[in-house]
């Protein structure tokens, strides 16, 4: 079954803009995702992920780099459930890493938060179709 999930277009300057879409993790921590197409993996804030399971991986395999060029400290982790519309899918595993810096961004430019990125991993699994002039990705 496809859904339908409404996505926020906010404009962090003159022609630069990013999709915030809600999610709730774990059925109670609600936030906003950024959905990023050019995020190999999906990712949640370290100070957001409040329950989680570790998970053992070789920590080689999932150094994570920014546009920057600089490795962040990545933490794969399973999580109960990620809820986005009416999509909900149970035991996902992501990369935990620190957003705080990205978090300041957001707060500059459109006094907001998010919790993570949205990554090409979970958009393509779902199949989702971004649907920019109704302001919609469906999946499913």
């Amino acid at each position: 079954m496809r859904v339908e999930v409404p996505f926020e277009i906010v404009k962090l300057e003159e022609n630069s803009y990013h999709l915030f879409v809600e999610c709730i993790v774990n059925g109670n921590q609600k936030g906003d995702l950024v959905i990023d197409t050019g995020a190999s993996k999906t990712v949640l804030d370290g100070d957001f992920l409040q329950d989680f399971q570790d998970v053992d991986i070789d920590q080689q395999e999932i150094q994570s780099s920014g546009l920057g060029g600089g490795v962040i400290d990545t933490q794969m982790v399973k999580i109960e459930s990620l809820q986005i519309g009416e999509l909900q899918v149970q035991e996902i595993l992501l990369a935990r890493i620190d957003l705080s810096s990205i978090n300041k961004m957001y707060e500059k430019y459109c006094q907001r938060r998010i919790c993570g990125l949205l990554g090409s991993d979970f958009l393509l699994e779902h199949g989702a179709c971004i649907d920019y002039s109704r302001g919609i990705m469906s999946m499913g």
